[in-house]
């Protein structure tokens, strides 16, 4: 895009901004995402309201609603394995309607399909049982935050952990697990009847804690993997499932990639 209309863009956000009243009236907005050549509705979009940058995701029939100001907007709509869309809306009424139509990128649709299967193959390759979801159930999963996502719709139970609990072993002491929380031991789950510790993967990444989790909204999240009720969470970003498919990423098996 020439950066002239950039440019456009960001000075008529400025504008908008400037010109919102501290106590602007509220409407709603309604609308649906749909494929622009087939006119197929897509599920878990990002919709955003400028400049005011209120999300939502739409449902697996494709839509969406918001609740903001009234006055002009721009709405940008995006989508993994399309490309993303500014649309200008009015909000003059108590309720208002759109459709956004958004370009799919096929290159890129087939990375991200590519990426997935691997993961899955992964998944398949271990054990043990694996939960995961994927974006469309993370987005329609009414979920507002990754941790509350897993417990509620994966099963997994958080729970307090000490140097002194069964599991021990299982890596609640500072001097076995390098990524335990300074004061208490808090990053533990019921699993198989003890207190063990769980461990927190983003984008392939170890985290400190469990609290992680609570930062991700289903915005963020490509998909998520729960292993052993919880001993490991594995959590994938958009940014990450569209980055690894422009790389053609191959993931390490489990027994090297958890180390």
């Amino acid at each position: 895009m020439p950066r002239t209309h950039w440019q456009f863009i960001a000075c008529a956000l400025a504008a908008l901004a400037a010109a919102a009243p501290a106590s602007a009236q509220r409407a709603t907005l309604k609308g649906q995402v749909v494929d622009a050549e087939s006119g197929q509705p897509i599920a878990a979009a990002v919709v955003e309201v400028m400049p005011r940058h209120e999300k939502a995701m739409t449902d697996a029939q494709g839509r969406f609603t918001l609740r903001t100001t009234r006055g002009e907007h721009v709405i940008v709509a995006d989508a993994m394995g399309f490309g993303n869309v500014m649309t200008p809306v009015e909000l003059a009424d108590d309720e208002v309607e759109v459709q956004v139509a958004l370009e799919k990128d096929p290159v890129m649709l087939q990375g991200i399909v590519a990426t997935a299967n691997r993961l899955e193959s992964r998944r398949r390759a271990y054990p043990y049982p694996v939960h995961a979801l994927d974006a469309t159930q993370i987005a329609t999963s009414g979920a507002p935050d990754m941790a509350i996502l897993v417990r509620e719709r994966l099963g997994v139970t958080f729970t307090e952990c000490s140097r002194y609990a069964p599991g021990f072993a299982l890596a609640t002491s500072r001097r076995l697990d390098p990524f335990a929380g300074a004061s208490g031991y808090m990053g533990c789950v019921y699993s198989r009847g003890i207190a063990a510790h769980s461990s927190v993967y983003v984008d392939e990444v170890r985290m400190p804690d469990t609290g992680i989790l609570s930062l991700y909204g289903p915005q963020d999240v490509a998909a998520v993997e729960v292993y052993h009720n919880g001993e490991q969470i594995r959590v994938y970003t958009r940014w990450f499932m569209e980055r690894a498919a422009r790389t053609n990423y191959r993931p390490l098996p489990l027994s090297m990639a958890s180390f």
